[in-house]
């Protein structure tokens, strides 16, 4: 189809492209961008939504593969290639590569008119040329040896940087390591809490499957559901009408492990954007009172837009930076919840542009803001109070060894084990040292660490 002597851009495409520009040239995540732009385009189809989306996650998924055979066709070296041009070449590649769906000609045409309109016929000329040579050498593309350098091998063919791979290889051993590699390369899972002020879990599958779609409860986590083939589930009347908010089975689980009970005051300290928050409230009954804390105000207000929705009456909302003194007039509380900001290695599968960003030296400074926001919340807890901190990543420093210093410091707390009281399916995700460990490629979760502390009477 031709406008005006020019072909038509899918709005799939140019919306993947938009957001590819957004991750990458302005630091935003692929999550958020997608969905800003998909609900600007809210006429689109459900089959563009769909193809937008695929486009955007596995060009970003899979980035480090595609450059690799990218590369084999490009008489010029990507590092030099504009940044438009490559996102392009990455776009179109990924369709050649992992969509049977697509016919060749459509990857490499629509790729070439997306380069005409970015940077003109001559920059087009090279784009065609790239992509007309891949998708007629698939079949003879020379992988990296395995025998020679297994590492390399395995960052290319699973898209990760080589320190990532190394140190999964050192972690789990290569079995392992590669079904964990593989498993985070697949989409993540789509799990809700079902809102228990509203009514039970069989309820909010009920009202799911009334739509259309298939939602199964979980044998680990009470209130978890997974919902399959649903595409925006903001456009779900079950969502609108309170049910269930979006919130991981390994973030329903730190919930659980902080165990609330109604009547207690709560501090979310680092609380939005309120999933949390509000699944806190639900284990409490609305009991009680959780002040949900953030640093940024913008995002305290998402905290308050999500416990309207869910009907919750017992949240409080504040911006401020834990890492310093809290406000004079706070009292303290019976239990507190740090899920800290961290390196995000463990919900790589919902952003996987995380891969590209993070670098090995980031580990420390990281470490170090969570270690300042636990010796803040630190006096905050009640004689005989609990405090469970939390990360979605795995490493030594920002999990066993944050633990291990903070401890340290803090002779006034223990680590208790969880699985001392009442027995609970979510106690299976409780791993041999007593700290809560969910695994992708073992719990279909994201990767969380969390521990419970008490701080003695």
């Amino acid at each position: 189809m031709k406008t005006g002597g020019r072909k038509k851009i899918s709005p799939a495409r140019s919306i993947a492209l938009q957001v590819l520009r957004r991750v990458e040239a302005e630091g935003a995540f692929s999550s958020l961008a997608l969905n800003h732009a998909l609900r600007r385009h809210a006429a689109l189809s459900p089959e563009d939504r769909a193809l937008a989306t695929e486009l955007t996650y596995g060009t970003l998924r899979w980035r480090r593969r595609l450059d690799y055979v990218l590369s084999a066709y490009s008489h010029r070296r990507l590092e030099k290639v504009e940044p438009s041009l490559l996102r392009i070449l990455r776009l179109s590649a990924y369709q050649l590569m992992f969509l049977d769906s697509i016919p060749d000609w459509a990857a490499v045409d629509q790729g070439t008119e997306m380069a005409v309109v970015m940077r003109g016929r001559r920059a087009a000329g090279y784009v065609n040329g790239v992509l007309r040579g891949l998708a007629g050498n698939r079949e003879r593309i020379e992988w990296p040896d395995a025998d020679k350098n297994p590492e390399h091998a395995l960052a290319i063919t699973h898209s990760f940087p080589d320190w990532l791979v190394k140190w999964w290889l050192q972690r789990f051993g290569q079995e392992r390591a590669e079904e964990f590699m593989r498993v985070l390369n697949l989409p993540a899972p789509m799990w809700v809490r079902a809102n228990s002020l509203r009514g039970k879990p069989d309820k909010l599958t009920s009202l799911i499957s009334a739509s259309g779609y298939h939602a199964t409860p979980s044998d680990l986590v009470p209130g978890a559901v997974m919902l399959q083939q649903v595409g925006n589930v903001a456009e779900l009347a079950a969502h609108q009408e309170g049910w269930f908010h979006v919130q991981d089975l390994a973030a329903q689980a730190v919930c659980h492990l902080l165990a609330p009970r109604p009547g207690q005051r709560i501090l979310d300290a680092c609380g939005a954007p309120g999933g949390k928050t509000a699944t806190l409230a639900q284990l409490m009954n609305d009991q009680g009172e959780i002040l949900s804390v953030d640093i940024h105000p913008a995002r305290v207000g998402l905290v308050r837009q999500l416990a309207e929705r869910l009907r919750i009456s017992c949240v409080q909302t504040l911006s401020h930076d834990l890492t310093g003194p809290p406000p004079g007039d706070w009292d303290t509380f019976d239990r507190i919840l740090l899920d800290a900001p961290c390196s995000s290695i463990g919900v790589l599968r919902r952003h996987p542009e995380i891969r590209w960003r993070l670098a090995p030296d980031d580990l420390p400074h990281i470490a170090q803001t969570q270690r300042e926001l636990l010796d803040g919340v630190a006096g905050l807890v009640k004689p005989g109070g609990t405090l469970v901190y939390s990360v979605c990543t795995f490493t030594q420093e920002e999990g066993p060894g944050q633990i291990q210093a903070f401890l340290a410091d803090h002779p006034e707390f223990e680590q208790i084990d969880p699985r001392t009281g009442k027995k609970a399916p979510w106690h299976a995700m409780i791993d041999d040292s007593g700290a809560l460990a969910t695994w992708p490629d073992v719990h279909n979760a994201d990767a969380f660490f969390a521990v419970r502390l008490q701080k003695k009477q």
